[in-house]
């Protein structure tokens, strides 16, 4: 058995900490709502890190951590870890970008289809006694048949793309590499970002957090869109300058915007967005279900167990 410690900075589904156990692993958790400093004080013990985004792994903390070899990211966005710093002391980061395409291309669909039919509000008004505002402002639209258009061609724009084929629409998709396989096998158009913007009646968004994609969709892009059109968010927060967008809800130029992320989280109590009804929210659920919870646990742990045994890890970042 072995003797390795690992540090889980935040909660993870415990298919993933019997893995850990089985292996005869010691598992440290920080308490929920831990900050920097918490991981700081532990993390010299520590062969592993599960980290789930909410603590900086800094470099700081890793140089301070000799033993420390793996850093396991549960989920995809490695943005909360220091790779420069990783790479340069040695230290493996792995991620799990298998465990969640499925669930977060459902979750997509989910919001587009609670903005399009008004979901959200109208259960609002039924709890409020608006039963009669379903002759008025509850009509919603469908999807079927609609030009949807997706930024971001990764695992989960492609998952995305596969369940939007069952609703009849066009789909375009613009991302820096075109996949031709992928337009054969789902009927896919490439354009660029201004001509999907122009034509798009919903804009769906699965690009990564990096340099290049922060506010990609700013208020020239906004004010390019089909007018009326509505925009999905279930990737990353700083992908759109929620200013702008906030400023494009009022003016009606975006019907509407269904977002589980946003540029600060959690979101302030005076943010614009939470007033406007035309606007669904949710709390960064996209990978937010048992099954993906399952997935990420164990593959995160699975990976975290492979570098300490001096094995390559299925999904390598650093």
């Amino acid at each position: 058995m072995s003797e390795w410690t690992v540090v889980v900075t935040e909660p993870i589904n415990y298919a993933g900490v019997q893995l850990l156990e089985s292996r005869g692993v010691k598992i440290i958790h920080l308490p929920l709502g831990s900050k920097e400093d918490a991981l700081s004080a532990i993390a010299s013990e520590a062969d592993g890190l599960i980290t789930r985004g909410g603590i900086r792994v800094t470099r700081v903390i890793m140089a301070s951590s000799p033993r420390l070899r793996a850093i396991g990211v549960h989920g995809i966005g490695c943005d909360h870890v220091d790779l420069i710093a990783a790479r340069e002391l040695g230290k493996v980061v792995l991620n799990t970008p298998e465990a969640l395409s499925v669930t977060v291309a459902e979750m997509a669909i989910a919001m587009m289809l609670s903005l399009t039919r008004r979901i959200a509000i109208a259960d609002r008004a039924v709890r409020s006694g608006g039963w009669d505002r379903k002759y008025t402002d509850l009509i919603g639209i469908e999807l079927h048949r609609k030009n949807v258009g997706l930024i971001g061609l990764g695992r989960i724009g492609a998952a995305t793309a596969r369940r939007l084929k069952a609703f009849d629409v066009r789909l375009i998709y613009w991302s820096r590499t075109r996949h031709p396989d992928l337009e054969h096998e789902l009927g896919l158009e490439w354009m660029n970002l201004h001509e999907l913007l122009e034509i798009s009646d919903i804009v769906s968004l699965h690009v990564p957090r990096a340099p290049e994609t922060h506010h990609l969709i700013g208020a020239r892009e906004l004010a390019s869109m089909k007018r009326g059109a509505m925009i999905v968010n279930t990737a990353r927060g700083n992908i759109i300058d929620e200013t702008a967008l906030i400023e494009a809800l009022r003016s009606g130029r975006v019907a509407g915007a269904a977002l589980d992320v946003f540029e600060q989280e959690p979101v302030k109590p005076n943010n614009p967005l939470l007033g406007m009804d035309n606007v669904v929210l949710a709390p960064h659920l996209g990978a937010s279900s048992l099954e993906a919870m399952q997935r990420m646990a164990t593959q995160v742990a699975q990976g975290v167990i492979d570098v300490l045994e001096g094995k390559e890890p299925r999904n390598r970042v650093v």
